[in-house]
């Protein structure tokens, strides 16, 4: 639910938090269990990732905010009453929300029934029955999806890419309304026909745990058209990369630079008709983030983009291996009937990994003489490399892990060794 301010949540738990007196005191929800910590309060805007449910059932992963009737309830008390605003914007689960379209309220009030043990209470029925008819009756027309659930991970297999590009373009385009805070409003359609002219990458494992540990470590970054794998794109990792749990990208080509929207996965766990009906209406995936990456504009390291970032830098220094497949026949079938080319799918993987240093990795005197008796693990870092007219121009460079020394040297025991590559490691370097 949404006040008439902007809604908070608590930083430690991002539980939405309740609101009493003027000005506002921040309260955990009085059913919501905590480990007793006090309310450190954050604007939702601010939050990838909010812990809230369904307003009807309670559900642990709602989909949409409904506006209706503001809704208020009294309880009289023997010595003073007790008002609870229940606002004017409800959060609504895949279930409810099919119920609430095929005109079954009935069925709604049975699920919060159900979820609240009062299956056998006739009392405790008419009395959500009440509240709910309250804001349903009053409901405006239109709804918001909800991109901040922390829906359980989906793996999207390769083949999978063009129908989710295609759910996800068709939603672009249709009127369901996205939050505010994203600010893509505006870009819609240009995003959705972006999406349309992308190449579809899929990023393998070996290549997802390279790109996540060089985003931990990426340098501030000027971003040009030569370190864009293409002009408009979409990307999906294997599994949720970074703490902020991405699963895909999408950027679409602009005058002075793009716009990059991130994604995370939703649906597991739902069935029947929920499940098909949330994948016809939105699809496999919710924008997270959105932003406008200007062309030559520094963008910090920390940039939610970051571990696009990194995916885009190292394709472009060639540490990928891009390989085309086709489509199975169901989806070429689908292209066909509508006149569309069959899209290319683009699987990324790690071309392979250098044991030895690279030309412009000069060895420290300190190194040179360690070297001497011993090899040992240089750790994976970025470096800055010179390019462009005169060489005047610097971009970061991601250096694999390497061993240094002499090829007859032991390895140094003590050091830890982490290894991202495609290939099993020889029974030396083991």
């Amino acid at each position: 639910m949404t006040a008439p301010h902007e809604e908070m949540a608590c930083h430690t738990c991002l539980s939405p938090l309740n609101t009493l007196g003027v000005p506002p005191t921040y309260v955990h929800p009085t059913h919501l269990a905590t480990d007793g910590h006090e309310p450190a309060p954050i604007p939702v805007s601010k939050l990838d990732t909010v812990r809230r449910s369904c307003d009807f059932c309670g559900d642990p992963y709602p989909i949409w905010t409904l506006h209706g009737g503001d809704v208020t309830a009294i309880a009289i008390g023997p010595t003073a009453g007790l008002v609870q605003d229940f606002g004017h914007s409800w959060a609504a689960c895949a279930a409810c929300q099919t119920h609430i379209d095929e005109g079954r309220t009935d069925k709604v009030i049975d699920r919060a029934v159900r979820a609240l043990g009062h299956a056998n209470h006739p009392q405790a029925r008419e009395r959500i029955e009440e509240l709910h008819q309250a804001f349903l009756n009053a409901r405006l027309p239109g709804r918001t999806l909800i991109t901040t659930t922390a829906w359980p991970a989906t793996t999207i297999t390769p083949g999978e890419l063009p129908k989710v590009r295609d759910r996800l373009t068709r939603f672009y385009r249709s009127p369901d309304n996205l939050p505010a805070a994203l600010a893509i409003t505006d870009p819609r359609d240009q995003i959705a026909s972006g999406l349309e002219r992308s190449h579809l990458y899929w990023i393998d494992n070996d290549f997802t745990d390279l790109a996540e540990h060089a985003a931990a470590q990426l340098p501030d970054i000027r971003i040009g058209r030569d370190l864009i794998p293409s002009a408009d794109g979409m990307l999906i990792w294997p599994r949720p990369v970074t703490h902020r749990q991405l699963t895909g990208a999408s950027w679409t080509d602009t005058i002075d630079g793009w716009h990059v929207v991130l994604y995370r996965t939703i649906g597991a766990g739902l069935h029947g008709k929920p499940l098909q009906r949330l994948r016809e209406q939105v699809g496999w995936l919710a924008p997270m983030n959105a932003a406008h990456l200007s062309e030559q504009h520094l963008i910090p390291g920390d940039h939610p983009a970051a571990a696009l970032i990194s995916t885009w830098l190292l394709i472009a220094q060639q540490t990928a291996e891009v390989t085309t497949t086709g489509v199975d026949k169901a989806v070429a079938k689908t292209y066909a009937r509508t006149n569309r080319p069959v899209p290319e799918l683009r699987i990324v993987r790690i071309r392979g990994r250098r044991t030895n240093p690279g030309p412009d990795e000069k060895p420290t005197p300190d190194s040179q003489e360690r070297s001497q008796t011993s090899r040992f693990w240089v750790s994976g870092h970025w470096r800055n490399q010179a390019h462009g007219p005169g060489r005047s121009l610097r971009r970061p460079v991601y250096i694999h892990p390497f061993l240094r020394g002499p090829d007859d040297a032991p390895i140094k025991l003590s050091t830890t060794v982490r290894m991202l590559s495609s290939r099993r490691p020889s029974p030396e370097e083991q």
